[in-house]
């Protein structure tokens, strides 16, 4: 991550660099964002930069954390294990939607997060985003598990197979969202959010349970 002094940085300097660093991992991924490019547009110059941060990807460690905290996509507050059967979808639905719809004006803020696909998950474990990632997958495995330990999710497949189905389903819908963001309204990009997750309770759920 950053240095320290990093947090030093005045306020309105911080927040021009990782919102210039956001739109550009969004749109060029993090192999193709150019540091040059993120400078220029936060008028800051690379003596400066290179105080703050050590390199590119440090920069997108901060930058990940900073659109993560913006859309708040990790809403740690809550517990799985207080979800009940009938909880457990309407909520899934609700983490899933509410930071694409926070997003709507900012769509450059999930587009940064969803570059994190690009990068080698051995080099996601072992670097500057270790820490950030190692939270989300602890999340997404707790929400996964209180799931099958109400039975609202089919305990017959290995939980690494279950999480491909889900994590599939989930980065095809938000591909698609993306290509067409400018097109949809907050509604509509809500109404698709949550017809992913009827499919992903469709793919999952327990055998002989009621899919109608």
């Amino acid at each position: 991550m950053p240095f320290p002094r990093f947090e030093k940085l005045e306020p309105e300097r911080r927040e021009r660099l990782l919102e210039a660093a956001a739109r550009e991992f969004a749109a060029h991924g993090f192999a193709g964002a150019s540091i040059n490019r993120i400078l220029e547009q936060a008028q800051i110059s690379k003596g400066a930069a290179y105080y703050y941060i050590a390199d590119k990807a440090d920069l997108f460690a901060a930058t990940v954390q900073y659109c993560s905290d913006r859309i708040a996509l990790l809403d740690e507050t809550l517990d799985p294990a207080s979800l009940t059967a009938d909880s457990y979808w309407p909520t899934f639905a609700r983490l899933r939607r509410e930071p694409l719809t926070r997003a709507f004006d900012r769509p450059w803020l999930f587009g940064a997060l969803k570059a994190l696909g690009q990068i080698e998950p051995a080099t996601l474990m072992d670097g500057p985003l270790a820490s950030y990632v190692a939270r989300f997958q602890t999340y997404v495995l707790a929400m996964l598990r209180r799931g099958l330990a109400l039975g609202v999710i089919r305990d017959d497949l290995p939980e690494e197979l279950l999480l491909t189905w889900l994590q599939a389903l989930d980065r095809g819908s938000d591909d698609w969202l993306l290509a067409r963001w400018s097109e949809l309204t907050p509604e509509e990009v809500a109404r698709r959010s949550d017809q992913t997750v009827e499919a992903m309770r469709r793919a999952v759920a327990p055998d002989g349970s009621d899919l109608a």
